[in-house]
């Protein structure tokens, strides 16, 4: 779970923001941009609304008890046996305008929001306090701010690398020729939610053999052949923060063409290990690694994809390892690094990925699992 101390130092940096850019309030109405600032966990069908004033005051208006960080806490109803409650996004609208109409003596020119969905309810109640305010869309700093991680973000990612851990043993122990990718996926999910001792979110790709070289998706009846290559790219979520791993397992021996391929893939990913430092360009690290792998005859030159992106609270956040991407690595990104070859010859593809924080001198690895076949 996210902690006081990060909560709190997530506004203070936002609030250096509002200064630069001059902006008097920001607003956010995403459920986990507000959870991202106050702690607050609310469910993608409740309203929650967090503001920021420039002076440091901060209002939350949630169905949630208690919050983390907060001055001041305004509970919404979402459900009731005493009334109907059928609109309770327009019940946070009105809860938010009666919060403005308080605040009107405070000097509110410029307000910035960030979030989608209801935004239209929430400018219509800026509006109406502040006649003349100016609404800007904050959506691109904030995309910013998330991309450095504090300690709390940090170990809520190391939570869902834990149950990576605990899926991919129960798939190693259950992949056997004339399963299907069902059988295995299930196997995956059993382990995962006795792990947990509930269910939690368990989202990935589960492709077996050549369906996996332009792609991946949920599992499917497909029976496993000896000698397919299984490529399980999983993200569970825990407090809306997700780990993202990827391992291959190969049904039954691995041959000497898929073992060779390995050794290309993991050589790969101690190059980009080794590149990454703050202060270097994303695409730069993609470039060097693409050039690396086309080179190798056993290839194919297959690799299509990105070599890795941020992880958060967000699926792909900054920094995107893309031959388009403008991202520098800074001290404090939490990044993936993933690498693949896909052809025929190999009955699928090799992709292996791991997660890392970057400090000043290079990556961490955050997960700790096996890398072979």
């Amino acid at each position: 779970m996210l902690t006081m101390e990060g909560c709190q130092s997530r506004q203070n940096r936002m609030l250096k923001k509002m200064e630069l850019y001059n902006w008097d309030l920001f607003l956010t109405g995403d459920y986990r941009t507000v959870f991202y600032f106050s702690g607050a966990r609310s469910s993608s069908t409740s309203p929650a609304l967090f503001l920021l004033w420039r002076d440091g005051q901060s209002a939350l208006i949630t169905d949630v008890s208690t919050a983390l960080a907060s001055d001041e806490l305004i509970l919404l109803e979402t459900y009731s046996i005493e009334r109907c409650i059928n609109f309770p996004f327009q019940d946070a609208a009105r809860l938010l305008d009666e919060l403005l109409q308080r605040k009107k003596g405070m000097s509110t020119s410029r307000c910035a929001v960030a979030g989608e969905g209801w935004s239209h309810l929430f400018e219509h109640s800026l509006q109406r306090a502040f006649h003349h305010v100016e609404i800007l869309d904050g959506s691109d700093v904030l995309w910013v701010l998330r991309k450095q991680k504090e300690p709390d973000e940090v170990e809520s990612i190391r939570e869902s690398l834990k149950y990576c851990a605990v899926a991919y043993r129960a798939a190693r122990n259950t992949i056997e020729p004339g399963l299907t990718e069902v059988d295995v996926y299930n196997a995956m999910v059993s382990a995962v939610v006795k792990e947990a001792g509930t269910s939690i979110p368990f989202a990935g790709d589960f492709a077996c053999g050549e369906r996996v070289i332009r792609g991946g998706g949920p599992p499917t009846n497909r029976v496993l052949q000896l000698g397919d290559l299984y490529v399980l790219d999983i993200f569970p979520t825990v407090n809306f923060y997700t780990g993202d791993t990827t391992r291959t397992f190969v049904v039954g021996k691995p041959t000497d063409l898929q073992l060779r391929v390995w050794e290309v893939v993991m050589q790969s990913i101690r190059m980009a290990e080794q590149i990454i430092r703050p202060g270097v360009q994303a695409r730069e690290v993609y470039q060097k690694i693409k050039a690396f792998l086309d080179s190798q005859e056993s290839t194919e030159q297959s690799f299509w994809h990105h070599l890795g992106h941020g992880i958060g609270y967000g699926g792909h956040e900054s920094p995107r390892l893309i031959p388009g991407s403008d991202d520098v690595f800074e001290e404090g990104d939490v990044f993936t690094i993933e690498p693949g070859v896909y052809t025929k010859a190999l009955q699928g593809g090799i992709r292996l990925e791991d997660n890392y924080v970057l400090g000043v001198k290079g990556p961490e690895d955050l997960f700790e699992f096996p890398w072979e076949l």
